[in-house]
């Protein structure tokens, strides 16, 4: 009993640390880490990024999103599919959904599903915060027999093809290139290290808010120009 309330802490102190994360990167927006993605690696470099996006729930669902998005996205979102194994799902008179916890340690989510053109919406808005499906909403579509998501629900912005994808413009030197692939793989090196006890994620995010308020503020009052600006036009828009 109390391993499984020790899980579920953990699990909500890695959600919230993920929160934390998007929040602040999406704030910061550093070289279109998140919103404005213009890298790509090679094919060989996801390979061996796959390798370490291991399956934990054997759901056909998990294992197309493994192959679709990065490994930051894929680790938030199979944190939310493991969690809402513990939700239950009620369908109304209307066709939206209750979802519940199976304890009721946290309220009830109202999901509204529109079949026609598979579009979910979830009172937690989730989704619209962040761009990763929310628990919720995964255990309607996991009831529904869905063996894969809808693509729409793969934002453009958290597609390894799209969020590594670097357009051929010589304003964007080999340094740039290099700074990012170095910050990308602290963040993702980072985000596992923290995932695997709750002591761990509860400190990165303690600290991991005041150290980027702290770079926020400062690169705020850098000069917004050095003379070598960066292309964004070609970047998707989601």
């Amino acid at each position: 009993m109390v391993s499984i309330f020790e899980d579920l802490a953990q699990i909500k102190s890695i959600s919230a640390l993920t929160s934390t994360l998007f929040v602040h990167l999406g704030a910061v927006d550093m070289v279109g880490i998140v919103r404005q993605p213009i890298y790509k690696t090679s094919r060989h470099a996801n390979q061996i990024q796959c390798q370490y996006m291991h399956m934990k729930t054997c759901l056909p669902i998990e294992e197309r999103s493994r192959q679709i998005l990065t490994p930051f996205a894929f680790n938030a979102l199979q944190q939310e599919l493991i969690v809402s194994m513990q939700y239950a799902a009620s369908e109304m008179a209307n066709g939206s959904y209750l979802v519940r916890h199976f304890r009721k340690i946290d309220g009830e989510s109202l999901v509204i599903w529109i079949p026609e053109d598979e579009q979910i919406h979830c009172s937690c808005k989730e989704f619209e915060s962040s761009g990763i499906l929310c628990r919720h909403a995964l255990r309607v579509f996991i009831d529904k027999n869905y063996f894969q998501l809808p693509e729409k629900y793969f934002l453009s912005r958290w597609r390894r093809e799209s969020s590594l994808m670097f357009y051929d413009d010589h304003s964007v030197h080999d340094k740039d290139d290099e700074w990012f692939q170095e910050f990308q793989s602290l963040t993702e090196t980072l985000f596992a290290e923290s995932s695997i006890t709750k002591e761990r994620s509860d400190y990165i995010r303690r600290e991991l808010t005041k150290e980027l308020t702290r770079l926020l503020n400062e690169v705020r009052d850098m000069p917004e120009n050095d003379g070598a600006p960066m292309d964004f036009t070609l970047t998707p828009t989601d």
